[in-house]
């Protein structure tokens, strides 16, 4: 084997490895995050119960429709730039463009949807739980 066809090789692995290390490492590292919060919770849980406290129940939580709306506009606009670009350089191969824009203007109906059912919904009643009782003799 001739020593710079081992070099190249070499390299080519290592930033093979660099790149699949990079998603991989972050999805652990996303899920490392999750469960540490989530065992924290739970702890805190715990210890109210074993000091004879009543946790509070937990909360019904509304998710965030916003990133609807980025995503679509950022989906829209990549399309739109497709769609242009092919039209200035005078092609007549649009699918990708059309794909991305379809798929942008998908997700603005998504999230205009979900804002007008969200306007509809009657407001939750706010109420909040007694404090704790002491532990008991």
């Amino acid at each position: 084997m001739d020593p710079s066809n081992f070099v190249n090789s070499v390299t080519g692995i290592v930033v093979v490895a660099i790149v699949f290390a990079v998603p991989i490492i972050s999805v652990i590292a996303a899920l490392a995050i999750v469960l540490s919060v989530v065992n924290r919770r739970h702890k805190e849980r715990m210890k109210m119960i074993e000091q004879g406290m009543m946790p509070p129940p937990p909360r019904k939580q509304k998710g965030s429709y916003n990133g609807l709306l980025i995503t679509g506009a950022i989906f829209s606009a990549f399309g739109l730039a497709l769609v242009a670009g092919e039209l200035a350089s005078r092609g007549n191969d649009f699918h990708g463009g059309f794909i991305f824009g379809f798929i942008g203007l998908a997700l603005l109906a998504c999230f205009a949807i979900i804002r007008m059912a969200r306007k509809n919904e009657p407001a939750d009643d706010y109420h909040p739980t007694p404090p704790p009782l002491p532990p008991q003799p």
